[in-house]
């Protein structure tokens, strides 16, 4: 019987492959684009031009403030929107670590590990979304982890997330504001999830990007109605609303994405609870 069905999957599998609605798309890429695609620099390009583009239309709400009143109607901290010195000192804390960090270590993957050759076969389109939400949620579990323990122990977190905080009211350009030592754990763990759970370099493209967003998301300062913690039902993800509630409570809301862990651990708190007197203590 289970031959039986390892057989049917793997029927199944190959039949999707190959009517795979991304198939067009991915032979336009590799077939046009190959060298760049091949690039030990691709990653890194796609992974911060898609930071700064996603992060603009936040920016804007934050420096238009109350002349969009709309907006400002889904501001989590109404009261508080980042100077301009709070936005150049984060985007130049972004850029630095990019230019001197993940750079030198793309380029030493790229001798230590060249660029295999792009498969002919595109993901399907179940592969591809199945594949992101793996990497999500290993990726949730992974930081869950790493972040609990850096608040618990006080010197990992004087000497390595504590920057992080620097803003008890996040924005979108915060978001990357990190430590070196963290930026490469997140980035190791961004590249080697998609390497552990086998998936197509499109698929890992498209986590790349999506993992970006929703972290800026995360930081924004806005609850919109479009936000992805409300077309989530159930309230299994978190969102923006929830990781301000960490930034203004940060013994709480550890995962960075998911609510699960959060909840098993007994460190889930509701965004009610950012109501309460700020807590001042960060360790």
């Amino acid at each position: 019987i289970m031959d039986l069905v390892e057989t049917s999957v793997d029927i199944w599998m190959s039949w999707s492959r190959e009517k795979s609605l991304l198939q067009p798309l991915w032979d336009s890429l590799r077939l046009n684009y190959t060298d760049y695609l091949r690039s030990p620099l691709f990653p890194i390009v796609l992974t911060v031009s898609s930071y700064f583009v996603f992060c603009i239309p936040f920016l804007l709400c934050d420096i238009m403030g109350d002349k969009w009143p709309w907006v400002q109607q889904f501001k989590i901290q109404p009261s508080r929107r980042p100077t301009a010195s709070a936005l150049l000192h984060c985007a130049g804390v972004t850029l630095y670590n990019h230019v001197f960090l993940v750079l030198p270590a793309s380029v030493a993957q790229w001798v230590w590990r060249p660029p295999a050759d792009l498969p002919d076969q595109a993901p399907s389109l179940l592969e591809l979304i199945a594949g992101v939400i793996g990497n999500l949620l290993l990726f949730d579990l992974q930081y869950f982890i790493w972040h609990l323990l850096h608040h618990r122990i006080r010197w990992l977190y004087v000497t390595f997330h504590a920057i992080h905080h620097n803003y008890s009211s996040p924005f979108a350009l915060a978001t990357q504001c990190l430590g070196g030592w963290e930026l490469v754990t997140v980035g190791f763990w961004t590249t080697l999830n998609p390497v552990i759970l086998r998936c197509h370099l499109f698929t890992t493209w498209a986590f790349m990007v999506l993992h970006v967003y929703v972290s800026i998301e995360d930081h924004c300062g806005y609850d919109f109605p479009w936000s992805t913690s409300r077309l989530i039902p159930f309230g299994i993800y978190g969102g923006p609303s929830k990781h301000d509630v960490h930034h203004q409570k940060p013994n709480t809301n550890f995962a960075p994405h998911f609510s699960h862990w959060d909840k098993i651990f007994g460190t889930h708190a509701d965004f009610s609870f950012s109501s309460a007197t700020k807590e001042t203590k960060r360790f």
